[in-house]
């Protein structure tokens, strides 16, 4: 989703229950004890570094490569490849320095035209990077000498620093391939990260090793191995018998793991990431249901979303209002999640023409009877397949009739940027920038994710307004706008903030909670280590 922007204080809500060590310390001499070893449900949706990401391809860039800028755990963005950065008065101009010495894992040097070399790979529609070209669509980058960068910008954008958490890859190895996408380099991408990329073997595991010459200095494992392994208690099992290292959990397993003698060895901590699970409703006119913005909220007033997290998700879980996460200083205070009330939700759909017209049980209008298909990705999660279900369950009782579509998760992808669903149900990583340009501007139907095809003049104009306003009293009124207009119109409906709990071996050192995860921060991974005396695997 929307890159984080920095210099904000956030009320990030974790619970450390680190048990056996430490979560943040690291020996003074520390030694390795063989590579991390953790596990991926599904294969990334490409190694491009830039392109067609998603959230596994995404960890994987930040560990190959190297962005100008990046987030610390406290949400700060601090320098990366760039060692300092200048801005016009007029906020049109960015300058950026980059540090002397840095070189791709072939040896050569890291240099300024890489730098504007990948932000024309964004650009570029067939690269589809959605995650990043909106923030840079406006904007032109040239070279000034092999170590000055600068951007132009069509118009001020306040969260242009931001969007410098972009990967950064090699010109002299990217552009070789006509594909980009699936040539050589998204086969075996170089970077200039603190890992390098060792192997690759189709379905079963991408192994990363060591950068010896990484510039900041080599990092503190030897390597990391990415298990691919699809189902998650596969996955649990091989955590307990000593098989992977560190894994991300559900409820049921973490109460599991708690209880358990075989998690002994285990520490293990809960955090809240900015991260939403959510239903899109397609509203372009493609199928007869959606379009009505009473439909739209009567599908959530049928949930009881309390009930099912004291049930279903061990209260690891709150109820969503918006994808503006609750624990952001942006997020506006006075909305409240939409409450149960089914009563509601009958009335709402009586009033946008959709009754029970027959007396079969399912509501109709115009000779349509509403039964759609909620499209999603298949899991190895239990919980992802409880959602649906309960949802199913749940709209059946006011007279909605939803199928359930469970698709692999690369042609749930290609489903929802070509618009071939009713309705899709999925996760949504967040940042802590307000801006959410890709989410709901009309312009990023095709290009971004507003995979619903929302239009909304309003909220189209307040988007743009809150990109060029740099006074923060003024941006929260505006981001305030946006979201009680998206609140009525209800255009995808958030339902969960998740927590996330990790499991991990005691020995692993250098863990940092954050809301926006272990992976995605700096130093982050670059700092884990084995304890001192810990043997090897």
């Amino acid at each position: 989703m929307t890159r984080p922007r920095a210099r904000l204080a956030l009320a990030a809500a974790w619970i450390l229950l680190c048990a056996g060590v430490s979560c943040s310390g690291a020996p003074e001499k520390p030694r390795a004890a063989g590579p991390l070893r953790v596990s991926l449900s599904s294969e990334p949706a490409s190694l491009s570094l830039i392109g067609n990401t998603d959230r596994s391809s995404e960890i994987l860039a930040a560990l190959i490569t190297e962005s100008l800028v990046a987030y610390d755990a406290r949400l700060g963005l601090v320098p990366r490849l760039a060692r300092s950065w200048e801005v016009s008065p007029d906020g049109l101009i960015w300058t950026f320095h980059l540090r002397e010495g840095v070189r791709w894992h072939d040896g050569a040097p890291v240099t300024a035209q890489d730098v504007a070399f990948t932000v024309k790979k964004v650009q570029d529609a067939a690269t589809q990077s959605r995650s990043y070209l909106s923030q840079f669509q406006d904007v032109s980058v040239e070279s000034l000498d092999p170590l000055t960068v600068r951007a132009r910008y069509a118009a001020p954008y306040a969260d242009a620093l931001d969007s410098w958490t972009l990967p950064i890859v090699p010109e002299h190895r990217a552009a070789a391939d006509p594909d980009f996408l699936s040539g050589e380099f998204a086969r075996h991408p170089v970077g200039c990260g603190a890992f390098r990329l060792k192997s690759v073997e189709a379905g079963r595991e991408i192994a990363l090793e060591a950068n010896d010459a990484y510039w900041e200095g080599r990092p503190g494992l030897d390597g990391i191995v990415f298990r691919i392994i699809p189902e998650e208690r596969t996955a649990f099992e091989a955590l307990l018998k000593g098989d992977l290292d560190l894994m991300n959990v559900t409820a049921d397993l973490w109460n599991e793991a708690q209880g358990s003698p075989r998690a002994a060895r285990l520490a293990s901590f809960v955090s809240y990431p900015f991260g939403v699970w959510y239903i899109g409703w397609n509203q372009d006119g493609s199928n007869p249901y959606f379009g009505d913005p009473r439909v739209r909220r009567a599908m959530v007033l049928a949930l009881d979303r309390n009930r099912f997290i004291s049930r279903v998700l061990s209260d690891k879980a709150r109820p969503a209002v918006g994808t503006w996460h609750p624990d952001s200083p942006w997020f506006d205070a006075s909305l409240a999640p939409w409450p149960y009330d089914p009563d509601a939700a009958r009335r709402l759909l009586d009033e946008a023409g959709w009754r029970d017209s027959n007396g079969n049980g399912t509501r109709d209008k115009d000779g349509v009877e509403f039964r759609f298909r909620l499209m999603m990705a298949a899991s190895s999660q239990e919980w992802t397949g409880r959602i649906a279900a309960w949802v199913q369950e749940s709209l059946a009782r006011i007279g909605v009739e939803m199928t359930i579509e469970k698709l692999e998760w690369r042609a749930f992808q290609e489903g929802r940027r070509a618009h071939r669903f009713q309705a899709a149900m999925a996760s949504l990583g967040l940042g802590p920038v307000p801006d959410q340009f890709e989410l709901y501007h009309s312009s990023s139907r095709e290009r971004g994710l507003n995979y619903g095809g929302f239009r909304d003049d309003e909220v189209d104009r307040l988007l743009v307004e809150g990109r060029r306003t740099f006074d923060p009293a003024r941006r929260l009124e505006i981001y305030h706008a946006i979201q009680r207009r998206i609140h009525d119109l209800e255009p995808i409906s958030p339902l969960f903030h998740f927590a996330v709990p990790v499991l991990y071996d005691a020995r692993l050192e250098g863990l940092e909670p954050s809301p926006r995860g272990i992976w995605l921060i700096t130093p982050g991974p670059r700092r884990w280590r084995w304890a001192a005396g810990a043997s090897g695997h």
